[in-house]
């Protein structure tokens, strides 16, 4: 098993088992995480500004419309994600397993973040919709 899932009222949460981040993909205004298992993957889209909350508690802003912020999600290729969290309001927390966590808000007007899962994962997805609101 590459994941187990637990549904709360206002969140889902996946605990994910032997996911590296293979691959981080920088594009014009989002940034793509890659996670891969022999049975599974993992691809998480970011479309809008979120937190990069580091190890030592300290929050740094990532702009994908602005790559040079961008540069502390390189320290993440070849670290276990270990938990994935969509909320009932929209947010992704994303956590890391050197404690690095990725918070990404609902927007206003644009789709924030998408989750795709593969293998496995497969039917595993949520988007963060313009405006907010449960993206399961």
């Amino acid at each position: 098993m590459s994941a187990t899932f637990e549904e709360h009222s206002d969140r889902h949460v996946w605990t994910l088992h032997d996911h590296r981040v293979t691959q981080l993909v920088v594009e014009l205004g989002a940034a793509r995480l890659v996670t891969w298992t022999l049975h599974a993957s993992l691809d998480v889209r970011l479309g809008v500004p979120f937190v990069v909350r580091q190890a030592d508690g300290d929050d740094r802003p990532a702009d994908p419309d602005e790559p040079e912020q961008l540069a502390p999600l390189l320290t993440l290729v070849g670290r276990w994600l270990e938990t994935l969290t969509a909320t009932a309001d929209g947010a992704l927390v994303l956590a890391f397993s050197d404690g690095t966590e990725l918070r990404i808000a609902a927007d206003p007007r644009y789709e924030a973040w998408q989750v795709q899962g593969g293998g496995a994962l497969e039917g595993l997805a949520y988007v963060g919709r313009p405006g907010g609101g449960t993206p399961w």
